[in-house]
């Protein structure tokens, strides 16, 4: 079932009212001016944004019927107007009724309490996607002076942790924001497989201990290797920089001036914020943060983040983050993914990327956002990744508004 908001179906009718008003033969065309959200987004329509409404409503049916798995939201945004929002009743209480184990909490994934919305309000978790929230956060340090910069090392940004191996006191803070720290990590495997270190350590009292307690497996700055206690390194960077919780940090630089107002943040063990997936958004907001991207850090008149850094937050430092799948070709930025770089002469796309499906996906070319919430998180549970869905069936046609028929396939 899809849910639209209240809100939202009010101000369509009031578009489509006065699309019927206007005068036989006259068309609605798209508006490239930019739009921000005030207390609520200004809203649009497909066809006024120059989107393709079939497309779009196509796959609204799919998530509907479960076609891609466990899909909680999707909202679509171009010129800084909604133009699509929808959310899909999936009963994750009966769901998990057969799964649940182990003790409740927050590092249970299949405790309804806590995932995938905070305590039954409209907070949904967005995982990793808490990762570009963090780049974003070191970025507006480092202009603030609150940080040295990129190449400060690890021995210089936690010197409480008196790390005494001069080969990971030396890691720069560049190689964190890559995951190229060169540590000995696996989570390339399953989240349900006892061997991943992103598993392992939530059992642990203090993750970044756990990290720093790592063989080196390779020199830094060589080898790219995902590892989500890397990331948790820079919550602890900032916090002790600043000598500020990361919560408060962020609210008063990041969050209050984009409007972002309710959220939730979890605490890892070692009683700094844990930013390896541990923020719940609502999907709006979700949107807020990506269309911040989108704008160069730009927010009204107000420069948010430096638009250095958010270019160079999303080029691909690494070019491709599986060589080895001929498929993926993805690279990686800032704790950004770079799904498409263009070198095909197709739209550039980069975005966040979370766990069970969410996903702020970012194309900056078309002044085109994709906002997707969800938890497939299932063994064996068949479902394809919303940014490819995205990017084929609503990113392609509007590149190629020419072309008949581009977005209409279910394939």
């Amino acid at each position: 079932m899809t849910r639209i908001s209240p809100f939202t179906l009010c101000c369509i009718l009031m578009l489509v009212a006065c699309a019927d008003a206007e005068s036989p033969g006259q068309t609605l065309l798209a508006s490239d001016t930019q739009s921000w959200p005030g207390e609520n987004w200004q809203l649009s329509t497909p066809e006024q944004e120059g989107l393709d409404g079939k497309a779009i409503a196509l796959l609204d049916k799919e998530f509907q019927s479960g076609q891609h798995g466990y899909v909680d939201s999707m909202l679509i945004i171009r010129n800084g107007r909604m133009v699509f929002e929808a959310y899909y009743e999936n009963d994750y209480q009966k769901i998990n009724a057969a799964l649940i184990s182990n003790e409740p909490g927050p590092w249970n994934y299949y405790d309804i309490n806590w995932h995938p919305y905070y305590q039954g309000s409209e907070l949904h978790t967005v995982q990793s996607s808490t990762k570009s929230v963090m780049s974003a956060l070191v970025g507006i340090a480092i202009d603030r002076g609150d940080l040295p910069g990129t190449s400060a090392s690890l021995g210089e940004l936690l010197p409480h942790r008196n790390i005494n191996d001069p080969q990971k006191a030396a890691i720069t803070l560049d190689n964190i924001l890559t995951m190229r720290p060169g540590f000995e990590w696996e989570e390339d495997v399953s989240y349900w497989d006892p061997s991943n270190d992103a598993i392992r350590v939530e059992s642990s009292d203090d993750w970044v201990a756990y990290l720093l307690n790592k063989p080196m497996a390779h020199d830094q700055g060589t080898t790219y290797k995902y590892n989500s206690t890397n990331t948790q390194l820079m919550s602890e960077i900032v916090s002790t920089a600043t000598e500020q919780a990361l919560d408060d940090y962020a609210n008063q630089l990041l969050f209050k001036p984009i409007g972002i107002k309710q959220y939730f943040w979890k605490d890892a063990p070692e009683n700094f914020k844990d930013v390896a997936g541990g923020l719940y958004f609502t999907a709006q907001d979700f949107a807020r943060f990506a269309l911040l991207y989108e704008t160069e850090g730009l927010w009204h008149d107000k420069q948010v983040i430096p638009s250095e850094w958010v270019t160079k937050s999303v080029q691909p430092h690494v070019k491709d983050t599986f060589p080895d799948d001929p498929d993926f070709n993805v690279g990686y930025g800032y704790q950004w993914w770079i799904y498409k770089d263009g070198t095909d002469g197709e739209p550039v796309m980069y975005g966040s990327w979370g766990w069970g499906g969410q996903f702020a996906l970012i194309v900056p070319g078309l002044n085109l956002i994709g906002i997707f919430t969800g938890w497939n998180i299932y063994e064996e549970l068949e479902y394809q990744y919303a940014y490819n869905l995205f990017y084929d069936r609503i990113v392609l046609p509007t590149a190629h508004p020419s072309t008949p028929g581009l977005a209409i396939s279910s394939d």
